[in-house]
């Protein structure tokens, strides 16, 4: 389309979503223009509308104007069919309504709710989602459901088309339907009755051909994605029943999904796992088959990892048995789960599958488990081993995942012969795992993509597959990860030449335009598998194995505000290529001009992107690393002299917040939010004043107490500079509270008066000047040795995001703690506790998840309030010690739920454990947040002591 017209069709669209929701800038088109597939493209326009009546009246217009729309919402598609070079719709963050039916029989969805958060409602009704893809913990329901995903357990039995019951659709014209309602029916019988028409006339020729029911039959009895859902035809008859289960598996190319329904499957009350060894993998897969036949009905998991597999997992950050460091190359794992509502039950079947096992070569004995952490840790490597994988792969090169299911019976022979066909093709490192149960495979290697030669290998080989997968064994190419343009050159091989002839009917009755994401499914270039590769150059040794998956986004807070993890890395691998080609100089020169703030200004560098990725990758440190190359000679100057000078500095800061302090007392808190946010727009580097600041803080106390237990105080510099909100002024400062905790439970604090100037490190190293962070860490891990007694006595550190720093720099032999920590350890047993009658909210610090310390924190509030509030939607605050203060727009974005899941839900005050994260959760909250301690503080006396 002409860039004139795309850019009158923007206009129109940002009239509709409001222009802040429409991109069109180069940076952004870049960022969106990847998903977790090989294939790239770049959107020429991206839309997030909030509502279905948004989605409609896109549509409308893009359907006038002729121009093609792909929808996406989590973008972890393996096969590029969330990716666009027209206009790319994303239905994620503002989409995740859901309401619980029937008791959880039933549950309404909307598109962005995240897989795993539908279990998590579910579990404590008794219920679970039915599909349980790898990626669930990041995948959104629209996208499980548009691709038919499954997984480990599900199978055909319990996947989106068995337990779809309703959903809202929007056609391409703009057309809404609701297949639940019979008013909407009936209105859309008479808008549209040609679309009901052509797919009854498609059943009718089907239903009257015995051969052609046969052929679906039988090709549906194995897990089956490839091309359109054609079982539809075969098992409804109503057209409206046909098209609702036709738009599962349809990947965006038939209509929107604004709103599903689902059935629930029952959640089973016992389970069993064990990763069992085998001498061979034609030995497991004989096992899996029998086992299939006489033991194992469809409601169990068998997930075979081959040898290549299980050398991804040795060396990946997970708890791995050693012996796999010397395995021989033969050996080959599969992960067994058994389900039942009793434990004879479970005892049953582990009796009669380790018969059968023992028969098929083990390498090791049969070891079940129903230890939870144990499962949780196997399953984590199951559903990790595809990045794994792909982080073993050359730097500069693809992981390409193929997803192919064979018929059970024939899954040995059909194993070893895929496994030599990868070799032949030279794809020695080739990984094959799976749902073994289903006969269902994944396939991974890494190439090359940047010679026609290596090109031309992938095409050799993915031809010679499909002949083998298709042909020889009458499988199917997709099982569950969509066909997309990756596969959807050879939907015709597989189904033949009458039932593809279907298929295009679909797509002319559903979508007479083609404006869906045209060529997904319906393709007639043979070689559209071949062509549109995403470039993966190095760029930092941090970030190079990234296979932007997105698993990160779910823990990121800038995502939807900027930059994700993914994209911050996926543009500068766009910059890394356009500078190697010297290709469209314009666009770059745009991304150069962008990229500071999208993707370094506004990255909280918290590190939680690491705890979604399962390689560990965290962006943050790549961004702090680009921060520094970015700094320039007056930037580390001046990081120099705030090292040097950082005692100094500190009464500085102290008398700035006292002159504030009599500022606010005059024209309030409203009025210098005003003057500053003015300031801010005339260009005015400084940070925008919020209701949540602090006054100035109080000069130390004396810190000296006497007790039994001696254990070290260091008061964090942020709260020696600032002391409390004016909505705290009935409060100790931080610094008194813990002295008089310490005083009620009789522990000696042994620091006394703390010494101006030290610091953990913590500000220099967000900005990627970490000598001088290393400088400041040093010379408090110093101080704390001796003042600790060479790290006898426990020391409290009354700020989490030091702490985290603290462990990583300092010396190994101090026993840090955090203030819930601390507090659980050392003060709880020795105070008389009683609960303050007040709904509270916790807030638990990206150092709190990271470090794993939120159960201390959570459990230390319900100790001491009657109700306990930790909100769903708030991950990251945005504050990131000062960046939400000179990047407001984050800390707000971060935030943006909060005042809905505390204040509104009547909790009248919140607590914490950093003093910056405080106060954005005050000012945008609408309560007073502060430190855990205060808590415990008001709710305690010293203990009765005999």
């Amino acid at each position: 389309m002409l860039q004139s017209n795309i850019s009158v069709l923007a206009d129109k669209l940002g009239q509709i979503l409001d222009q802040d929701r429409v991109y069109t800038d180069n940076l952004r088109r870049v960022a969106w223009g990847t998903d977790a597939s090989f294939y790239q493209k770049r959107p020429q326009v991206v839309l997030h509308p909030k509502t279905e009546s948004e989605v409609a009246a896109a549509l409308a217009e893009c359907y006038q104007a002729k121009t093609p729309v792909t929808f996406r919402a989590a973008g972890t598609a393996l096969c590029g069919q969330a990716l666009s070079d027209s206009v790319l719709m994303v239905a994620g963050a503002h989409w995740t309504d859901y309401e619980v039916l029937e008791d959880g029989a039933r549950i309404k969805l909307q598109p962005g709710v995240i897989g795993a958060k539908v279990n998590q409602v579910l579990a404590p009704l008794g219920w679970k989602f039915g599909p349980d893809p790898a990626t669930i913990a990041s995948a959104m329901v629209g996208g499980i459901v548009a691709n038919n995903a499954s997984g480990m357990n599900c199978g055909t039995h319990q996947n989106a088309y068995r337990l779809i019951d309703s959903a809202r659709i929007v056609l391409a014209d703009g057309t809404v339907l609701d297949t639940g309602c019979e008013q909407s029916r009936a209105q859309f019988a008479i808008k549209h009755p040609e679309v009901l028409e052509g797919l009854a006339e498609i059943r009718d020729t089907i239903m009257a051909d015995e051969a052609l029911v046969a052929r679906i039959k039988r090709k549906y009895s194995i897990k089956n994605v490839t091309g359109f859902g054609m079982n539809s035809f075969v098992e409804f008859s109503d057209p409206f029943d046909i098209m609702l289960h036709l738009m599962v598996g349809s990947e965006g190319t038939l209509g929107f999904l604004s709103e599903i329904t689902m059935k629930s499957v029952p959640k089973a009350t016992h389970s069993a796992s064990a990763m069992v060894y085998f001498d061979s993998l034609k030995g497991a897969c004989e096992a899996i088959v029998e086992l299939r036949k006489d033991a194992f009905d469809e409601t169990n998991a068998a997930e075979l990892l081959d040898n290549f597999a299980l050398k991804a997992v040795a060396a990946s950050k997970y708890q791995t048995p050693e012996f796999l460091a010397d395995i021989h190359k033969d050996v080959t794992a599969v992960l067994f789960e058994t389900f039942g509502m009793s434990q004879e039950e479970i005892d049953a079947n582990i009796a009669k599958m380790g018969a059968i096992m023992a028969k098929h070569g083990l390498y090791r004995p049969v070891e079940f488990t129903q230890d939870t952490a144990e499962i949780t840790n196997m399953w984590a490597i199951r559903k990790a081993v595809f990045p794994l994988a792909g982080s073993m792969r050359p730097a500069g090169t693809s992981c390409v995942i193929e997803d192919i299911a064979f018929p059970i019976e024939v899954l040995p022979q059909a194993t070893l012969d895929l496994q030599a066909l990868s070799f032949e093709h030279g794809y020695n490192d080739a990984v094959i795992y799976g749902h073994a149960l289903e006969g269902n495979y994944h396939v991974i290697f890494s190439q090359n993509f940047g010679t026609q030669e290596e090109i031309d290998r992938f095409d050799r080989f993915m031809q010679e597959m499909v002949e083998l997968v298709a042909v020889k064994y009458d499988g199917s190419l997709k099982a569950e990860h969509g066909t997309g343009f990756g596969m959807a050159s050879f939907v015709e091989k597989e189904w033949g030449s009458e039932i593809y002839g279907l298929m295009a009917r679909v797509k002319q009755v559903m979508d007479p335009a083609g404006i869906l994401n045209p060529g997904v499914i319906i393709n007639d270039d043979p070689d559209c598998h071949a062509k549109g590769f995403k470039p993966l150059p190095t760029i930092h040794d941090i970030v190079d194995k990234c296979i932007e998956c997105g698993f990160c986004e779910a823990h990121c807070v800038a995502h939807g505000l900027t930059l994700s993890p993914r994209q911050r890395t996926a543009v500068a691998r766009v910059i890394k290529t356009l500078e190697t080609t010297g290709a469209e100089p314009e666009v770059l020169a745009d991304l150069k001009k962008q990229y500071p703030y999208f993707a370094l200004d506004t990255c909280a560098a918290d590190g939680l992107c690491k705890m979604g990725c399962p390689m560990g990758i965290d962006t943050g440190k790549f961004v702090k690393a680009m921060r520094a190359e970015y700094a320039s000679e007056g930037d580390r100057k001046i990081s120099n002299f705030t090292a040097d000078k950082f005692g100094s500095l500190e009464s500085v800061a102290r008398f700035a917040l006292g002159a504030t302090d009599l500022t606010r007392a005059v024209i309030g808190d409203g009025a210098i939010t005003g003057i500053t946010k003015g300031l801010r727009k005339t260009g005015l580097p400084i940070p925008q004043w919020s209701e949540g600041m602090p006054k100035r803080g109080k000069a130390l106390p004396e810190l000296k107490t006497v007790g039994d237990v001696k254990a070290v105080y260091f008061p964090a510099c942020l709260n020696r500079m600032m002391g409390t909100s004016p909505k705290h002024e009935d409060q100790r400062s931080i610094p008194e509270t813990i002295k008089a905790l310490f005083e009620k439970a009789g522990l000696e604090m042994v620091s006394g008066h703390k010494p101006k100037g030290l610091c953990c490190g913590q500000p220099w190293e967000s900005y990627g000047h970490n000598e001088q962070a290393d400088r400041k860490s040093d010379e408090l891990s110093d101080w704390l040795m001796q003042v600790s007694n060479n790290g006898e006595y426990p020391i409290l550190v009354e700020t989490t995001a030091c702490l985290e720093r603290m462990r990583r720099a300092c010396d190994k032999r101090l026993n840090l703690l955090g203030p819930e920590e601390f507090a659980m350890q050392f003060l709880v047993e020795r105070l008389d506790i009683t609960k303050i009658e007040e709904k509270i909210a916790v807030h638990p610090t990206c150092t709190c998840r990271k470090l794993g310390i939120v159960g201390d924190l959570v459990g230390l509030a319900e100790l001491c309030a009657t109700e306990v509030v930790v909100p769903e939607k708030v991950g990251c605050c945005g504050m990131a010690g000062n960046r939400g203060m000179n990047y407001p727009e984050l800390n707000e974005h971060g935030l943006r739920h909060l005042k809905e899941e505390t204040k509104d839900k009547g909790c009248t005050s919140g607590y914490s454990v950093s003093a910056t994260c405080e106060v954005g959760l005050t000012t945008h909250s609408g309560i007073p947040y502060k430190n855990i301690l205060t808590l415990l503080d008001k709710a305690s006396k010293p203990k009765a002591r005999h």
